[in-house]
């Protein structure tokens, strides 16, 4: 057998150039969420969203995804399909769920 030497994918080993290590920008200061984010944030607390996807009603209400898509099955939880998506409206929700708007 004859020994190989060690393999570097193409590249060859030696220092690595110092002129190719400039330190890039600083990272932002963490002061809070992007604008953006928080005005999505602000929009939810504020008027709530319209519909939810499985996911994330089951996230919400802290029931299982199993459990919410049962009960469309049984029809005790309407739902409105939007191609092949299921969305639960915030108002299906509160009615499943027995809470008054």
């Amino acid at each position: 057998m004859t020994s190989r030497p060690d393999r570097h994918h193409g590249r060859k080993p030696g220092p690595a150039d110092p002129a190719r290590r400039t330190p890039g920008p600083a990272p932002p200061e963490n002061d809070g969420p992007a604008p953006a984010a928080a005005s999505r944030a602000g929009h939810d607390r504020q008027t709530g969203r319209l519909a939810y996807s499985v996911d994330e009603a089951a996230r919400l209400t802290g029931l299982s995804r199993d459990l919410l898509y049962d009960q469309m099955r049984c029809g005790n939880l309407a739902y409105v399909k939007v191609g092949r998506r299921r969305l639960i409206t915030r108002q299906h929700l509160q009615q499943f769920l027995g809470i008054a708007s």
